[in-house]
């Protein structure tokens, strides 16, 4: 909101009784300061605009009637909060205007006369249109502000590129001369008195808006008008369809076999488990609630029980509830009928309705809203669904799988997730754990991957370099699986040869390349080529001559049957520091 500037308010002036002579209230008036005198009748200001009135005053009360008719007093509450200018300024006396202390015995805080209040005024009012002005040439909304019989009596620049109205041709005219009356979100708030927050419509073919508004309302609480401002969100409506129509286009290119959960492959126990419980629930149409870290492999876990069911060939779809606003979101799910400034008939399937006997994975269900939680709980609870803006009862015949990294029966014991879909969707919970939780399984996703982005960009399928994998067994992995993937796909489209090196990883694998200097290496036991006992090596250590270094180097090189990774990791060096340790020493 904005906040004016204080009225400013004269300071100066001399206080004198009632009794004191004219001469003496002259004397003060000529020096240029006012007079302030307070009376039971009333209290009364004079200033040097008065000089004139004094000096031919007769005595008589006829020809003073002006000059002695008492200012209109304000405590500070009064004049800070409300003041009633028509009041003030329809007064024919015009006399200076004073302000008090609250209080039982208040004294003078200042006073202004009615002209010099106007001016400020005024010059208040153009300084207030200036921000305003500037606030909606800075804003990235389209703004539009009606009164109360729907005259526009605001439309900045962006609302008129969006619908290609020029200001000129709507500002001062009835917003029902240009747009459907029925559609009008604003009339509507006009006729309520009702907010809207992040409602969603398509105001026209190809274009989506979230819509904020709010009535105006006067002191008494009665509306004078409303305000809507309009977001453009068409390109993240776009970017969405084109992240979905992307994601179904790579897992379509994965081979997969028989056996839809290759994509969660792996050998330890908890993944196993995972699967097991995963192809159990693949059978029926009940709802699922996977858990898990983000990029721990919820949405894969979700398509493969999606395709190893009966409605595999049905599609799947899926949405981040923490990703689209709340009224876009409504829209997304349940479809929408309707539009705004216009007065065509939009229809739109939601997800729920376009998955027909497939699949909607709803990830991040715990941001969802309250009025969207319900509203989801009613479609499971009855199997059907109205469209945004609807009457029309459809049915449900989609299967809702549902993932989370919040606890949501934590959520639902706090009150911040309704414990009617969380038990709903419930049935079964199936926790997918960690990659650092399942490091076993790090070599065959690896080999997965590559598999994958070298048939996308149709290069010859390369292998990972041992010093790489061994940094990849070191690695905390905090985004998971969907991490490994994308460290993988960089590796990909980097390499040239038909081996991921180690210069090819970001920078945060750099300190996993290598142990510290005098840790021990374990590496598996195996029968050397020689016929010697299996290796287990002391790295190279600090303040050793440089005879004893080349000696332990060409030893390492020897057991490494000359590989140079290997013999690397029996040293405990990157491969980097072991060529430049070879340069050194002389050795090839």
């Amino acid at each position: 909101m904005f906040n004016n500037e204080q009225i400013r308010l004269e300071k100066q002036w001399t206080q004198l009784n009632i009794q004191d002579e004219r001469d003496r209230l002259l004397d003060v008036l000529e020096n240029g300061q006012a007079v302030y005198v307070q009376t039971t009748d009333g209290h009364y200001v004079w200033t040097a605009d008065d000089l004139r009135f004094w000096r031919h005053w007769n005595g008589t009360m006829q020809q003073g009637a002006n000059l002695f008719a008492p200012s209109l007093v304000f405590t500070s509450d009064q004049w800070t909060s409300q003041i009633e200018w028509s009041r003030l300024l329809l007064q024919q006396n015009q006399r200076p205007l004073l302000v008090t202390e609250s209080g039982k015995s208040p004294s003078l805080l200042g006073w202004i006369s009615v002209g010099e209040l106007v001016n400020q005024l005024a010059a208040q009012k153009r300084r207030t249109e200036l921000y305003l002005q500037v606030l909606l040439d800075t804003m990235t909304d389209a703004v539009t502000a009606v009164d109360r019989d729907g005259t526009v009596r605001c439309w900045n620049d962006i609302a008129a590129s969006m619908y290609g109205i020029p200001q000129e041709q709507i500002i001062g005219r009835q917003i029902g001369e240009h747009f459907s009356p029925e559609s009008l979100m604003l009339l509507q708030v006009l006729d309520k008195g009702r907010r809207v927050r992040n409602m969603y419509h398509k105001s026209s073919e190809g274009t989506h808006v979230l819509i904020n508004a709010s009535p105006i309302l006067d002191d008494a609480g009665t509306i004078i008008g409303g305000l809507a401002s309009e977001q453009d969100i068409t390109h993240l409506v776009k970017l969405n369809e084109e992240l979905s129509t992307a994601q179904a286009s790579i897992h379509e290119t994965l081979p997969r076999g028989d056996d839809p959960f290759t994509l969660m492959d792996g050998q330890s126990h908890s993944i196993s488990k995972v699967v097991r419980i995963g192809k159990k629930v693949a059978e029926l149409n009940t709802p699922v609630l996977l858990y898990g870290e983000p990029g721990s492999g919820k949405e894969q876990l979700a398509r493969a029980i999606h395709l190893a069911g009966a409605h595999g060939d049905a599609p799947f779809l899926s949405i981040n509830c923490g990703a689209i606003p709340p009224g876009l979101l409504d829209s997304e799910l349940f479809g929408f009928i309707g539009g705004t400034y216009s007065g065509q008939d939009i229809q739109e399937a939601g997800k729920l309705e376009q998955a027909g006997y497939g699949t909607l994975f709803l990830n991040e269900i715990h941001r969802l809203t309250p009025d969207m939680q319900n509203k989801l709980y009613r479609a499971l609870k009855s199997r059907s669904f109205r469209r945004y803006g609807g009457q029309e009862e459809l049915p449900l015949h989609t299967r809702i799988i549902a993932a989370s990294r919040s606890d949501l029966e934590q959520l639902v014991a706090a009150g911040q997730f309704s414990s009617e879909l969380y038990y709903a969707l419930g049935v079964v919970s199936i926790t997918v754990p960690p990659l650092r939780e399942r490091r076993e399984d790090i070599a065959i996703l690896v080999h997965m991957y590559l598999r994958e982005f070298a048939m996308q960009y149709r290069k010859p399928l390369p292998k990972a370099a041992p010093d790489v994998m061994f940094a990849f067994a070191r690695y905390d992995w905090p985004g998971n699986v969907a991490e490994l993937r994308a460290v993988i796909e960089r590796c990909v489209i980097l390499s040239d040869g038909d081996e991921l090196q180690p210069e090819l990883l970001p920078d945060v694998f750099q300190a996993f390349l290598h142990l510290p200097v005098s840790a021990p290496v374990h590496l598996p036991t195996r029968q050397q080529p020689d016929g010697e006992s299996p290796i287990q090596h002391q790295g190279l250590k600090a303040r050793i001559t440089d005879e004893e270094e080349k000696q332990r180097i060409e030893e390492a090189i020897r057991k490494a049957s000359g590989n140079k990774s290997t013999a690397a990791r029996l040293l405990g060096i990157s491969r980097g520091t072991l060529y430049n340790k070879m340069i050194k020493h002389q050795l090839h």
